[in-house]
């Protein structure tokens, strides 16, 4: 028993080491980024889906809602495609073409190549800890008129965002991380959420180690928010099944939507970063005035009122501290159950 005590402590002692040193080695063989954008048209196929599935239509009838709800709560599990050409789930939790079909053309990463690499090419525990970022314009927004940057609005710069400080603290404990990040505010549109899960069915195709979803602000109807929103948590831990996801709870606060968010993280048995504490404090918003980067080199000030209540860097570092206890918190209790 003392001997395996000491071997506890060693363990536990040269992890809490690493999460110190690896920040002085780790400063090579990074993998940058793939920043996925998902289009505004809906991938999901209701005629083809009906077509392939005779069952389904027989038992369901030919309605595109209904055909769809199958297919985002059951029907992609069972392998079943949600277009022509579509990515489809294995038995063995992986997603693969359909063979002798094309990629789908509707999914783009900034590189312009297709999101779906042909099975024999997924990566296979390469050792790399591997992140997936999903969230509105506080993980990711595109440069434009009002906004300079394409990363996580507000923040000054794109290593200030919360998804590069999580990053960072992850390579602290990580010799290698890759990570993805998905702009998924067309999610948050009515009557659109449950048609946007199949869009991102090629980006689920990583063994992903961290999922982050961090959305919810811009819905101002809460009617079907909590069905909603937990088909979407179902859908990505299904998809990713070893993965382990964290939510972001309202920085935008409106009446009932964060705890919507909390209870679904308790049942899906997913950590919950709460932001309640911090959200009305004026000195973790951003303001008019402030001076932020672009990704044309040039130092611009915010002007847009919607872009001033944005969480400001001093927030991005509190969301990105969070999750990153979470990890270290998770490793710790597996290092725990080991003895």
């Amino acid at each position: 028993m003392k001997t395996n005590s000491r071997r506890f402590f060693r363990k536990l002692f040269a992890f809490l080491a690493a999460v110190i040193i690896f920040e002085s080695f780790n400063t090579q063989g990074q993998v940058e980024a793939k920043i996925i954008v998902p289009q505004t048209k809906y991938v999901f196929d209701a005629k083809y889906y009906a077509q392939s599935n005779p069952d389904i239509v027989a038992e369901l009838g030919n309605s595109s809602s209904k055909l769809l709800k199958h297919y985002v709560t059951k029907g992609k599990w069972e392998g079943r495609a949600a277009y022509e050409g579509a990515p489809t789930f294995q038995a063995n939790d992986t997603i693969v073409p359909e063979a002798n079909t094309a990629m789908n053309p509707n999914m783009v990463m900034d590189t312009g190549a297709p999101l779906v690499a042909p099975a024999e090419e997924q990566p296979v525990d390469d050792g790399i800890y591997k992140a997936l970022f999903i969230g509105n314009s506080i993980t990711i927004h595109p440069a434009c008129s009002y906004w300079w940057g394409s990363w996580g609005m507000a923040a000054t710069a794109p290593e200030r965002d919360y998804v590069h400080q999580t990053v960072a603290g992850l390579r602290n404990i990580y010799p290698m991380v890759d990570y993805d990040i998905i702009g998924f505010s067309t999610w948050e549109r009515d009557n659109v959420r449950s048609k946007m899960l199949p869009n991102i069915d090629g980006a689920l195709t990583k063994d992903y180690d961290l999922v982050v979803i961090q959305v919810g602000e811009n819905i101002k109807n809460t009617r079907n928010f909590e069905e909603d929103y937990e088909i979407l948590v179902q859908y990505i831990k299904k998809s990713v099944p070893t993965a382990k996801v964290v939510l972001v709870g309202d920085f935008w606060q409106m009446s009932g939507r964060d705890s919507i968010k909390k209870r679904v993280a308790d049942r899906q048995s997913c950590d919950y970063i709460d932001l309640s504490g911090i959200r009305k404090n004026g000195s973790y918003i951003s303001s008019i005035g402030t001076r932020v980067g672009g990704d044309d080199g040039r130092t611009h000030k915010i002007f847009d009122s919607a872009v001033a209540i944005h969480p400001n860097d001093r927030t991005m570092e509190y969301i990105a501290t969070h999750i990153v206890d979470t990890v270290i918190n998770e490793n710790i209790q597996n290092i725990v159950d080991e003895y």
